[in-house]
């Protein structure tokens, strides 16, 4: 993972949970048609057929956003290699969605000391990520 998949992550997160949202609703939907056929198989009943192209479509769906949410997983574990100070600057700034004038308030440093520290963080993530895949290539 990289800066860029990092500042990435908040919007990454809404989109898994709208996804996730639609599909309960369709789900339901799916359901109550079901419920509504009398259950037999017959060449005749076409929602059935549609019923199963909607499941099976969604158990795509379900694929991709298993695995959006594996990256978004493996992003918190590089945050949790950094030091606690930069840690905490990136949690705050792409995962909680807080300015970094929020962040200088919260951690007492000035605003312009905070802009650096995130910088400076932003570097030592890209850092662990490369060593990361550095170290997936040798096994």
């Amino acid at each position: 993972m990289n800066k860029e998949d990092l500042k990435n992550y908040k919007y990454s997160h809404k989109w898994i949970k709208e996804q996730l949202e639609k599909y309960e609703e369709q789900v339901t939907m799916v359901y109550n048609i079901s419920q509504s056929l009398d259950g037999m198989p017959k060449a005749q009943n076409k929602p059935n057929y549609a019923i199963e192209e909607l499941m099976d479509s969604y158990a795509e769906l379900i694929n991709i956003l298993k695995n959006e949410q594996k990256k978004l997983n493996n992003i918190i574990k590089q945050l949790n290699e950094l030091n606690p100070l930069h840690k905490t600057i990136l949690t705050e700034r792409y995962i909680n969605g807080k300015t970094l004038e929020e962040i200088a308030a919260n951690i007492g440093y000035s605003y312009h000391r905070t802009c650096r520290i995130n910088g400076d963080a932003l570097n030592e993530f890209d850092k662990v990520g490369k060593k990361w895949q550095d170290m997936a290539k040798n096994i």
